[in-house]
């Protein structure tokens, strides 16, 4: 290579990576259809509940030894679990009512053992399971004894227990808005899952339930609430004194269908943030060009500089009634001096075209949102939108929707003329150790490498924005988390992939659009144990539902994803791992549940058994499945 290619190819590279390097230039301007906005809007927060069939109970001990008791309301196919470092140390003995007692180790007749790992992709920890059958149902009173005396006083592991029994725990977090200071209402009940487990809001068991939420704060402070009944069952109420990472224990015990006491845990983890903002009455809207216009929508209590995501939607004054126009939003910064700041976000004219919309403009359900935890900072139902003068394009263009009214004006590739052509990257997920996808099965292939870290979307998208902006295009072949901080990435990011040509942009496997029951229990061990990477939100539910809310059609319509879950068979109790299957809802692949990897709106390339998660599972690797690879390679644009 001459001085000269050298010199251009430094060149171009400074020059994409300051396109793509996350300021402000570089963020799409978001905006779609009146036909969008309900599903731009943000879910209830009860519609995203935790569905949980177990119970979690830290294992204390107090001189080596611990006895604890619990209402198993029925035992087939009892399964029990002991989450700990050193649970292959402690002895255990499970006694059923006067019965006399079994040792889990030692008595093969009635029980099966198994070890396996509790966690999601690198972070893990040990498990070891007991399988009991055959067995009746009653009060259990479990003895673990502990001869090296480790841990004294404080939690040493956990004892999880689950059986067939069809009642389940439904829980959530009451409010999108977890901000210091605000309280925080915690709901849940049990209910029938034989019966309604399909529903997506089951109803309440009727009957007498009590329960208690157990609240750690970011420094490892305890605190404990009563739930008191409510109409939606059982509900407490916290408020956070300090931002960050909340872990939420919640436990309840009542009369099952069957007459039998159960007890039902749910571990969830929020994100608390410290902004404390509110948006204005009236934004402004002058024109920028010929066919925009920009809106500067007022807020307080913001620092200067501070990114957000912002979504609005526009109505105008029709003959009789205000009519829905156009939804707008993206990312943006504030912007100003003092403590009255704005919002710049970017108004196309030929959205008010298209709805015929001429004057009496306002903006309703505006909310602005953390872009790390999508926490929603402040929102307002109306605000009225002033307009100077309208642009030209709104008066004048009756064409079609096109991509730059969806995304804003794409900015020009430097890397277009000055590199090779276009690859095709392979992501790896959350605390991976890397590239799990064979490099053999694909061509042309860039890999990113981002081992054993914790990233939030926002956080992943710009490394993968950055680690391509040497190439003048990609397309992804992405695993797990890789999947959604990629479609984070073409959502609201101009980056090389939307300079790339091919079938498939974006395809994924095993990615948890829709979150993960262990992202909550992980929380829990992870305080325990020190994990190295952290709990991450944006993979729990109630995270992936508020990332969701801000994730347009025309961008979910550019993913094309498979799940897969175990091979099931009729004449054994069947898995991809043992550990996670407490917590998981079949099918799944041993992270993800099959209901939980659908992306509305996107391309589902379908379901196939016998692939796990990770190859560390039951079933090989889904990564490592040739026939799909070979597919993706194929069709993956680049």
């Amino acid at each position: 290579m001459t001085r000269k290619t050298i010199l251009l190819t430094l060149i171009a590279a400074f020059s994409v990576a300051s396109v793509f390097a996350g300021q402000p230039a570089s963020f799409k301007k978001l905006a779609g259809p009146a036909t969008e906005m309900d599903s731009m809007r943000m879910p209830s927060p009860e519609s995203e509940g935790v569905r949980s069939k177990t119970a979690v109970i830290p294992v204390r001990f107090e001189k080596g030894r611990v006895e604890i008791d619990v209402p198993i309301e029925t035992s087939d196919n009892l399964r029990i679990g002991v989450i700990s470092p050193e649970g292959s140390n402690w002895e255990i003995k499970a006694f059923r009512g006067d019965s006399k007692p079994i040792d889990l180790r030692t008595n093969t007749d009635l029980v099966e053992r198994d070890l396996g790992n509790l966690g999601i992709d690198g972070l893990s920890f040990p498990a070891e399971m007991f399988v009991m059958r055959g067995v009746s149902g009653s009060r259990w009173k479990f003895e673990i004894t502990n001869e090296r005396d480790t841990f004294r006083g404080s939690t040493a592991g956990f004892l999880v227990i689950t059986s067939d029994s069809p009642v389940k725990l439904y829980s959530w977090i009451g409010t999108n808005s977890t901000i210091v200071g605000r309280e925080i209402p915690i709901n849940a009940f049990p209910y029938d899952a034989s019966a309604s487990d399909e529903l997506a809001i089951p109803p309440a068991l009727p009957g007498s339930h009590r329960g208690s939420i157990e609240v750690t704060d970011p420094r490892g402070a305890t605190n404990t609430y009563k739930l008191d009944s409510s109409e939606t069952g059982l509900s407490g109420v916290f408020t956070p004194s300090i931002p960050g990472q909340y872990q939420i224990r919640i436990s309840v015990t009542g009369i099952g269908p069957k007459g039998e006491t159960y007890l039902r845990t749910s571990e969830q983890v929020i994100q608390v943030i410290s902004d404390n903002a509110q948006l204005g009455k009236m934004t402004v809207a002058t024109p920028i060009d010929s066919m925009r216009m920009e809106a500067e929508i007022p807020v307080t209590g913001l620092p200067n500089g501070r990114k957000v995501i912002v979504y609005g939607e526009i109505f105008a004054r029709g003959d009789d009634s205000t009519e829905p126009v156009a939804w707008i939003g993206g990312m943006t910064e504030t912007e100003g001096r003092g403590i009255a700041k704005t919002l710049p976000v970017t108004i196309d004219g030929r959205w008010l075209a298209n709805a015929d919309a001429k004057n009496g403009f306002e903006l309703r359900n505006v909310r602005i949102q953390d872009p790390d935890y999508f926490v929603t900072i402040a929102e307002a139902k109306q605000m009225e939108l002033a307009v100077t003068s309208l642009p030209e394009a709104a008066a004048g263009f009756r064409g079609d929707v096109n991509d730059e009214m969806r995304m804003g004006v794409k900015p020009l590739n430097p890397m277009r003329d000055n590199a090779a052509g276009g690859v095709l990257m392979l992501v790896h997920g959350y605390c991976s150790g890397g590239n799990s996808f064979p490099t053999s099965q694909f061509t042309g292939e860039i890999v990113f490498h981002d081992p054993n870290a914790n990233r939030t979307h926002d956080q992943f998208a710009n490394l993968i924005r950055n680690f391509g902006a040497s190439y003048p295009s990609f397309g992804i072949v992405a695993h797990s988390q890789g999947g959604a901080a990629s479609l984070h990435l073409y959502t609201y990011y101009w980056s090389g992939l939307d300079y790339a040509t091919g079938n498939r942009l974006i395809q994924s496997v095993g990615t948890p659009y829709q979150g993960t029951a262990l992202a909550g229990n992980l929380a829990a061990l992870g305080s325990v144990f020190g994990a190295g990477c952290g709990t991450n939100n944006n993979l729990t539910y109630s995270g992936a539902s508020a990332w969701l809310s801000g994730i347009p059609t025309w961008a979910r319509a550019k993913v094309h994803y498979s799940t897969t879950s175990f091979k099931d068979v009729w004449w054994k109790y069947d898995y991809c791992n043992i550990a996670t299957d407490l917590f998981l809802n079949d099918p799944d692949d041993g992270v993800i549940e099959k209901t939980k990897g659908q992306l509305s709106g996107a391309n589902n390339r379908g379901h196939k058994t016998g692939w796990c998660h990770t190859t560390s599972m039951r079933d090989p690797g889904q990564t490592t499945d040739s026939s799909r690879n070979a597919d993706m390679n194929a069709n993956a644009a680049r």
